[in-house]
C-alpha cells in the first residue's frame, strides 16, 4: 500500500524531524471514541513506527475495554498526544489526529511487540517476572491484551515554540 502525503504550507521533509522527535519523546496516546452509549477518551501507552511520510502507533489493550469495543461501531477515532505543560505558553506542543484503529494480525505482531516492549520494558517485566500479587494481576492483564495499531489519516502538529498557535497539518 502506497501512502500519499499532502502538506499545508511546507514540505513534510522540512518538519518531519520535529514531529518525529515529538513522537519519540512522548509516550501516552489518548484515543477518543463514540459508542452506543456516549463519547469516551482512553489513554494508552504507544510505540511508534515510521515510514516515508507516515507513521503508525502501536498499543496494547484488552478486547473488552470500552475504546476497543467501540470499534465494532466505527473504527475511526480521534486521538491526541501532548507534552507536559512547563509553565510557559511556548511549551505547548502536541498532535491532534484522526484515523483508524485495527488489531494487528498474528503474522505481523512480532515487530509491534518488539517495538512496544523495547519502549516499555517495565511492562514486559510485569508480564514475565511479577514480584507480588498486584504485579501478577497487572501482568496477567497485559499478557491477555491484544496489539492494536492506530493509522492516522489526518495529523495536526501544534508547536508553540515555533510561534503562537503554530501548527502544521498533513492528510495521509
Amino acid at each position: 500500500m502506497k501512502l500519499r502525503l499532502w502538506r499545508v504550507g511546507r514540505e513534510m521533509s522540512e518538519i518531519s524531524s520535529s514531529a518525529r522527535d515529538f513522537l519519540l519523546e512522548q509516550s501516552v496516546l489518548t484515543l477518543s471514541i463514540v459508542d452506543n452509549v456516549s463519547c469516551w477518551a482512553a489513554p494508552v501507552l504507544y510505540a511508534v513506527e515510521f515510514s516515508t511520510g507516515a507513521f503508525w502507533l502501536y498499543f496494547l489493550s484488552s478486547d473488552s475495554s470500552r475504546h476497543i469495543q467501540a470499534l465494532a461501531y466505527d473504527d475511526q477515532v480521534a486521538a491526541s498526544i501532548y507534552a507536559d505543560y512547563q509553565g510557559r505558553w511556548q511549551s505547548i506542543c502536541g498532535m491532534q489526529m484522526k484515523g483508524q484503529v485495527s488489531v494487528v494480525e498474528t503474522a505481523h505482531q512480532e515487530y509491534g511487540h518488539e517495538a512496544y516492549f523495547s519502549r516499555f520494558p517495565e511492562i514486559k517485566e510485569l508480564i514475565d517476572h511479577p514480584t507480588n500479587e498486584q504485579e501478577q494481576r497487572i501482568g496477567a492483564a497485559f499478557a491477555k491484551s491484544h496489539l492494536y495499531r492506530f493509522t492516522p489519516n489526518f495529523v495536526r502538529f501544534i508547536n508553540n515554540s515555533d510561534r503562537f498557535a503554530g501548527r502544521t497539518e498533513w492528510q495521509i
